[in-house]
């Protein structure tokens, strides 16, 4: 009985005790969590603020390419007299995505499933890839997505959950430019490979897919990647 009674009257001591360095460490670790969200919330602006930087200096270069190649322009068709030499080029720099383009076409919009949980129901880099491939395939002179123009050499890669086309982070839904004979290019695309993938992750995943004729012609950009060089005759 004694050692029952000890026990009970020790227990409001050792309660308080207990109770005290709760609130204690509950009150440290309070004041680690405010301090480390703290230092998330600085460093997430921080981060914000270098990728707005990035950002902009990616819009300056952009346009000192653009004024840089009107001026490359300008001087070509100084150089080269003969119209039928600057229509050689020209052709050339459209077919390697060296110059703007515009004609007509039509346009394929793809984007994530409505209610996409993992990486299924997400457009991949290879399904990107498949698409403007097939497309290619189907005819299409001319691409560009998202306003980005694509060359045979122009990289689609993922980026973490992005995808990146020619290095540049792009954002869903993807919006494929074709450049084309529009009565044909959605006909020859549906006989290809890419078309009954793209069949199949629609059915199966749910990504959305829709094909359009261009009610005007479309105005593709150069890829600024790419230089036009030429040999000047002595």
């Amino acid at each position: 009985e004694y050692a029952t009674t000890a026990s009970k009257r020790n227990t409001p001591g050792v309660l308080a005790l207990a109770v005290a360095l709760v609130v204690i460490v509950l009150t440290v670790a309070g004041l680690q969590t405010t301090r480390g969200a703290g230092d998330a919330a600085a460093q997430r602006a921080e981060l914000l603020e270098r990728v707005a930087g990035a950002r902009e200096r990616q819009a300056a270069l952009s346009d000192q390419v653009t004024e840089l190649d009107a001026e490359v322009r300008s001087l070509t068709d100084s150089a080269l007299g003969d119209p039928a030499q600057r229509q050689e080029l020209a052709s050339l720099e459209h077919a390697i995505g060296g110059g703007p383009v515009t004609g007509p076409g039509i346009v394929v919009t793809v984007n994530d499933a409505a209610n996409a949980q993992n990486a299924q129901g997400f457009v991949l880099d290879s399904d990107l890839s498949r698409l403007v491939n097939g497309l290619r395939a189907a005819g299409g002179e001319a691409i560009a997505v998202n306003g980005r123009r694509l060359t045979t050499h122009t990289p689609i890669r993922a980026a973490g959950a992005a995808i990146t086309v020619d290095y540049v982070s792009l954002s869903p839904p993807y919006r494929v430019e074709v450049i084309g004979d529009p009565n044909t290019l959605q006909a020859r695309f549906n006989q290809t490979q890419a078309a009954a993938w793209w069949q199949f992750i629609v059915d199966n995943y749910g990504l959305t897919m829709t094909i359009e004729q261009a009610r005007d012609d479309l105005s593709l950009p150069a890829d600024p990647g790419m230089v036009v060089r030429y040999a000047e005759a002595k």
